[in-house]
């Protein structure tokens, strides 16, 4: 199955909906193992929890997203 391919900004876009938190930003970056990785900017306090949820998100798009160069 081909996957769809999506530019950084998009599946970051669709990460921030699925999380649905105010005050987070989330990067993609290309990642040589997972085909890409997003990384969370938020306040310290919150920044383990929403990285571990963001990471969960992740797991299920990248079944369906390859990072668009």
């Amino acid at each position: 199955m081909q996957k769809e391919k999506k530019t950084a900004q998009e599946l970051a876009d669709i990460i921030s909906q699925r999380l649905n938190i105010g005050g987070v930003f989330i990067a993609v970056h290309k990642d040589p193992t997972y085909g890409w990785h997003p990384t969370v900017m938020t306040r310290p306090a919150d920044a383990v929890n929403c990285q571990m949820l963001v990471e969960e998100i992740a797991k299920e798009l990248r079944v369906k997203y390859d990072l668009k160069e």
